[in-house]
């Protein structure tokens, strides 16, 4: 029989009186309160003026580094649900950039991860550990900036919640990047910033242009901590509003910033290959 504190409030005017049926109560006990007007354990139902704590005396110490371990899985699997829909590519048996699942056979992703669009060894890696094979691929040339990848088979993880948001210099975002096997994602808050500043830090790049749908983000003035890849999400309310372009070029002590495309202002576009994902076999 374990310990019973009753307290009655109609009987002690505001203060509790303790009767503990065997042990006195410990300090390091768990404790368990039973509800008034509640069903407890036995089927038993408590008036409304009574309030039941039972004492446990057998209790398990948790140690310090269990329970930061408890609490990195506990954060593992809430960053699971909610960036379910971040990828990697595997191409040629590597894994090179990120990509966002926007339907459960549709991928974005930058056309710069690409030097080719064939398919033939292109593979998607979902964060539950499955790896999809590729469809087929579509570069349009309304937005040339973007990669679309069909897949054969449809993923079994959440999709990307597309933005419905317009887009403004001093808006604050967050760009979300992962590790190479989805073990890590790390979320830096940052701001739209004018896009004369990305036009600096990629100014000895010939390769990189920058067009009205794109829009400019800073990045940490370390490069050690400023690293992107292209196809790293940006969020903004847990939506899915640009993509990153060409990843990062980081320098030491210098203003650094990432080139988006702005896939609010795409939002026609992209319910026209959506549409074309369901009904391609």
């Amino acid at each position: 029989m374990h310990p019973l504190l009753v307290c009655l409030s109609s009987l002690c005017f505001g203060f509790c009186q303790l009767y503990v049926a065997a042990e006195p109560l410990c300090d390091d006990c768990r404790v368990i309160v039973i509800h008034p007007g509640k069903e407890n354990s036995t089927g038993h139902q408590f008036s409304r003026n009574q309030r039941i704590v039972r004492v446990i005396n057998e209790y398990k110490q948790v140690s310090w580094k269990e329970f930061q371990l408890r609490d990195r899985i506990k954060m593992r699997s809430l960053q699971l649900k909610e960036f379910s829909f971040v990828v990697k590519l595997k191409i040629d048996n590597s894994v090179r950039c990120s990509g966002a699942l926007i339907a459960p056979k549709l991928v974005v992703t930058s056309s710069n991860c690409f030097i080719k669009d064939e398919t033939d060894q292109l593979k998607v890696f979902l964060s539950n550990g499955k790896t999809l094979v590729v469809n087929s691929q579509e570069n349009p040339n309304i937005f040339p900036e973007l990669s679309f990848l069909f897949l054969k088979l449809p993923s079994d993880v959440q999709p990307a919640a597309l933005c419905n948001k317009t887009l403004k210099v001093g808006q604050n975002v967050s760009m979300l990047m992962a590790s190479s096997d989805l073990s890590f994602y790390g979320r830096r808050q940052a701001q739209i910033i004018p896009n004369t500043a990305c036009k600096k830090s990629f100014e000895e790049d010939e390769s990189v242009y920058i067009t009205p749908d794109m829009f400019c983000v800073k990045n940490s003035q370390n490069p050690e901590k400023c690293a992107t890849s292209p196809g790293d999400a940006l969020l903004i309310d847990h939506q899915l509003c640009g993509l990153n372009i060409y990843g990062s070029h980081c320098r030491a002590n210098s203003l650094n910033a990432d080139l988006f495309i702005n896939l609010s202002k795409l939002q026609p576009w992209l319910n026209d290959f959506l549409e074309k994902s369901e009904s391609t076999k």
